[in-house]
């Protein structure tokens, strides 16, 4: 069950780990859930637009309850007002679903503030409400750039259960991407492939406009041509984005599988200038504010909703485009397509900043049906 669907990355993620059937969503969000049912078939489902008003009753069975409840009221970034803020007791709403249908499974995701929000009481809270529901939980602050995207998003994911079997077998990811950037493939300027550690800012849903211009990549096989000539674009060489289609690889740190990615670069006719992160442009020039400037190849700062970014090449700062916006967080083109044609960039950004990373959820979930499937054939023998 996909509750604060958004436009569906839980359901996306959960679809490529395989052995998973979505029952129903709700969104309450017109455009979002506009693009959720372009990207899926859900007739015949269940729906609702409002978790307040879910009746858990009329929902059908289901295992497995997913939710990326309204993070803002947890957020640095945001007002950090927590229960207070009405969007910070969705969570509760959560909850009385799980209470009333007694899921075997629960995966929530929020931001890394939810953690120490009010001394830790809100989280602690969240621990007791489930506790006494009856369900063993643990979680972890997972980084999407150590799951095959190359963006620094820090998020909590919560990972409940009615089986204590299954304690430590889904949580925790061992494995971090902390090394430096390296080389991979050297040679002309442009055709370098970094390993996932250059990688982008955090999107937020904010990203659209200024706040959008957040990274320059020159990769093989990007935007076409009218994509990154149109209006907002227009500073974009054309092929400039991002794209996960290199053949997986070894790093020099031993790993398998790791898709990899260019990291910032310039054209050919920039010479060998490299670029630089750059953390709310407009204020002040980074000449003269150093403080706002990162280093030659530096990864990007994370992206807020008050802070404004850019990449600095010469005197050039260009903004990522929608269709990278999504990439960042695990969408392949073909799914991104159904998106691009009937949604305005700036929903597209909002959209974006405001989803779950599909390939982290990818990654849960292939080790949650793992646990299930094990589970099952014990009870089974």
């Amino acid at each position: 069950m996909d509750m604060f669907s958004g436009i569906g990355g839980f359901r996306e993620g959960l679809r490529r780990a395989g052995g998973f059937e979505c029952a129903g969503h709700c969104e309450q969000d017109e455009h979002a859930e506009r693009s959720y049912r372009a990207l899926f078939d859900t007739r015949g489902e269940w729906f609702c637009d409002d978790i307040r008003k879910a009746d858990a009753g009329s929902m059908p069975d289901f295992e497995l309850l997913c939710g990326g409840f309204p993070c803002q009221s947890f957020s640095i970034a945001g007002s950090r007002h927590g229960f207070a803020d009405p969007r910070g007791t969705l969570f509760f709403e959560l909850a009385r679903v799980a209470e009333a249908r007694k899921p075997q499974y629960l995966l929530f995701e929020n931001v890394p503030g939810l953690l120490n929000h009010d001394g830790g009481r809100t989280f602690a809270a969240i621990l007791d409400t489930l506790d006494g529901l009856g369900y063993g939980v643990e979680w972890q602050v997972l980084n999407s750039k150590d799951f095959d995207v190359p963006q620094s998003r820090r998020r909590v994911y919560i990972v409940g259960y009615l089986d204590a079997r299954c304690a430590g077998k889904i949580l925790p990811f061992r494995e971090t991407n902390d090394a430096a950037p390296a080389a991979l493939r050297d040679g002309a300027q442009g055709s370098w492939v970094y390993d996932p550690a250059g990688v982008s800012c955090t999107l937020s849903a904010s990203c659209g406009g200024f706040g959008g211009r957040t990274g320059l990549y020159d990769v093989s096989g990007g935007v076409p041509i009218k994509e990154a000539t149109k209006k907002g674009y227009k500073m974009a060489y054309p092929g400039d984005s991002i794209d996960l289609a290199y053949p997986r690889m070894n790093t020099r740190r031993g790993r398998v599988g790791r898709q990899t990615a260019h990291t910032l670069t310039t054209d050919a006719t920039q010479g060998t200038l490299e670029p630089r992160p750059v953390r709310t442009p407009l204020v002040s020039s980074p000449e003269r504010n150093p403080s706002r400037t990162g280093k030659p190849g530096a990864p990007m700062f994370t992206l807020t909703t008050k802070d404004r970014h850019g990449v600095l090449l010469g005197k050039r700062i260009r903004r990522l485009t929608p269709r990278e916006c999504l990439r960042l967080q695990g969408w392949r083109d073909d799914r991104i397509d159904r998106v691009l044609a009937i949604q305005s960039d700036n929903q597209v950004y909002k959209q974006a900043g405001n989803g779950v990373t599909v390939t982290v959820v990818e990654a849960i979930g292939r080790r949650l049906a793992d646990v299930h499937n094990e589970l099952e054939a014990m009870d089974k023998a």
